[in-house]
């Protein structure tokens, strides 16, 4: 799956950073992450915003609004366009999930960043 077959995002290039699916389940995601440039930590989290549109959630759910994000942290500095991302849900209640995302580098277990991202979905 590339990130052209996601409908659920309006997101068009350049600003659209998730790439090809690697792992879906009901309650983790992962992906490759590609950015137009060295990625920042506020590019991570949107990257994690982007990719929790993977989960398979109720046909019903039409938009996710980010309320909040936390515990964010850069760990190292990232070297590359790329990077292997995984979001897991943490909590669920009603139309609110808390995520956690971990980046890392492809083709190793080294975290770039990490934290925790809360969204709040509509339904129609």
């Amino acid at each position: 799956m590339s990130s052209s077959s996601n409908a659920r995002l309006p997101h068009k290039e350049p600003l659209i950073f998730i790439g090809s699916l690697r792992e879906e389940s009901l309650s983790r995601v992962s992906f490759l992450a590609r950015f137009p440039i060295i990625p920042t930590l506020a590019m991570f989290c949107e990257a994690a915003a982007q990719g929790s549109s993977f989960f398979p959630l109720s046909p019903d759910c039409v938009q996710g609004v980010v309320s909040s994000f936390r515990n964010t942290k850069l760990l190292c500095e990232p070297l590359s366009y790329e990077t292997f991302m995984t979001i897991t849900i943490l909590h669920a209640f009603e139309n609110s999930y808390l995520f956690e995302f971990k980046a890392s580098i492809p083709g190793s277990e080294e975290l770039i960043a990490t934290g925790e991202i809360a969204i709040f979905y509509t339904f129609t």
